[in-house]
């Protein structure tokens, strides 16, 4: 037996007993022998009395209507975004890098690196001596990186944490640093 949509009896009235005489009938006809088991209570979910019955719990929170407070973690991370987004940009460690090995006016032998170490802390390491490759055994990423150091006056040019980039001046530093 084929059912006709259009129909179809409306399922939400309560009064209606027709949608559940069309599904007893499904149940003779042996192409549906489980239609009950899982319309049914639907139907009988439909056709509650009250409204707040058609929202389970469990759904009503996730659509806002029941909002709890932010959570520690959510609050740290809403300022930490604040903070960044106030922060001036800085330039990634890979261009000043670049920037030390093909600028003639600063010479990659002068610049050492200064990066995390996860077992050791901060090691430092001459920009001649850093690797690339990632085949290579000794490669260190590039998000390791922390500073960049010249070596002629123990100067850091380069500082993640604090913003400061004397090498392109762009964070904290700025083009009209005099420093």
């Amino acid at each position: 037996m084929a059912l006709n949509l259009d129909l179809m009896p409306d399922h939400t009235n309560p009064d209606n007993k027709m949608a559940h005489k069309d599904i007893a009938q499904l149940n003779k006809d042996e192409a549906f022998p489980r239609v009950s088991e899982t319309v049914t209570p639907v139907l009988d979910y439909l056709s509650s009395e009250s409204e707040s019955d058609l929202i389970p719990v469990s759904l009503s929170k996730r659509c806002g209507k029941a909002k709890s407070k932010p959570t520690r973690k959510e609050k740290q991370q809403a300022d930490y975004s604040a903070q960044q987004s106030a922060m001036p940009s800085l330039r990634p460690a890979h261009d000043v890098m670049n920037r030390i090995r093909h600028d003639e006016n600063l010479q990659m032998s002068d610049h050492l690196v200064g990066y995390e170490d996860r077992h050791v802390g901060i090691m430092w390491k001459g920009v001649e001596e850093w690797l690339d490759t990632i085949e290579e055994e000794d490669f260190i990423p590039m998000h390791r990186i922390k500073y960049f150091k010249r070596r002629s006056d123990d100067r850091i040019v380069w500082d993640r944490e604090k913003r400061v980039d004397e090498i392109f001046g762009s964070g904290v530093t700025g083009r009209n640093d005099p420093s």
